[in-house]
């Protein structure tokens, strides 16, 4: 196993939780792409024996994945056997279904920011 997560770890799935072990091709999984949180779709599984795996320490939990395992960190990703003494990314995990606002330009937005910047008596400078 290259990449992945022991067959009892918990996953974020689209509407909650599952073991390794229990997703399926066509589960919905929450990724992170960048800064954002997307919606993926798993398209295949693979299953591998191993000898060797790590455990992943923070202040909150201790994890265990494979040691090629990327872990995202300020800058980047590493290897988790690599991770050691750097500051791990991380999003809680309800956080993740979080819709965030998306701006979008148009009348609406305008009107929205030209009513409360015209308000009087207010000193707001938008």
């Amino acid at each position: 196993m290259e990449h992945g997560l022991p067959s009892r770890q918990t996953v974020n799935v689209v509407g909650g939780r599952l073991r390794a072990r229990d997703v399926r091709v066509g589960s919905s999984l929450w990724t992170v792409d960048g800064e954002r949180t997307v919606r993926t779709t798993v398209t295949q599984v693979l299953a591998a024996k191993v000898r060797e795996v790590v455990d992943v320490t923070t202040e909150r939990t201790t994890f265990t994945v494979a040691p090629h395992q990327l872990l995202g960190i300020v800058g980047g990703w590493v290897p988790a056997r690599e991770a050691a003494d750097r500051v791990l990314a991380w999003t809680h995990a309800r956080k993740l279904c979080r819709e965030r606002l998306e701006i979008k330009p148009g009348y609406d937005f305008g009107y929205m920011v030209g009513a409360v910047c015209s308000r009087p008596g207010t000193r707001s400078s938008c």
